[in-house]
């Protein structure tokens, strides 16, 4: 069964304000993985850090409530004090199956060009990769603007940067040419290339 890639998009007014959603499925031989991301253009309460334990490493989410702000790789390795919340049960049923849904809140953040790229990224199917330049010439743009998109992506995983790649080789992740995050990158696109 070849992979399949559903992209649906929406607007929502939420009590007089206009939220984006974006909701994408992509489907493989696996079952179905799903983040279902809704855009949210400002959040109240007071901002917290918590930890995500995943397989290739510990994340960092920062969030108010239930919108995430934020998110970054701990390259300290501090796993422990890992806290047990709904944000952090999500992301830990995920890794263990990554066929589950998950439906998150993310800060919208980053100019139109950025969210260009981004849903542009929720469309590469889970164990493959696109190059920078390949993906430049699906949403009309240039390699060196895709690769700078990814760099600021706020939300990896969520928004799979990690599976564009240079033609020469791995290329960059989260700014990094070498080092910690492009060893993520790695472990990350080994990880994902079991479930295809």
């Amino acid at each position: 069964m070849a992979n399949k890639v559903r992209h649906l998009a929406s607007l929502v007014n939420r009590s007089g304000s206009t939220s984006w959603v974006r909701t994408f499925t992509i489907s493989n031989t696996v079952g179905n993985v799903a983040f279902i991301i809704e855009w949210v253009d400002h959040c109240l309460g007071c901002e917290e850090v918590l930890k995500v334990n995943t397989p290739v490493g510990t994340l960092f989410l920062t969030h108010r409530k239930d919108v995430i702000c934020q998110m970054d790789w701990d390259l300290n390795l501090s796993a422990n004090d890992l806290q047990n919340n709904e944000l952090q049960q999500k992301f830990a049923a995920f890794w263990i199956n990554p066929s589950q849904s998950i439906s998150v809140k993310l800060l919208k953040q980053g100019s139109d060009y950025r969210h260009r790229v981004w849903a542009a990224l929720n469309n590469i199917p889970l164990g493959t990769t696109l190059t920078y330049s390949a993906l430049a010439k699906q949403i009309n743009s240039s390699a060196r603007a895709v690769g700078n998109a990814c760099r600021d992506n706020p939300y990896p995983v969520i928004i799979p940067c990690h599976r564009v790649v240079s033609v020469s080789g791995m290329g960059g992740y989260s700014g990094q040419i070498a080092g910690d995050l492009i060893a993520i990158k790695c472990k990350l696109l080994d990880y994902e290339s079991r479930f295809i």
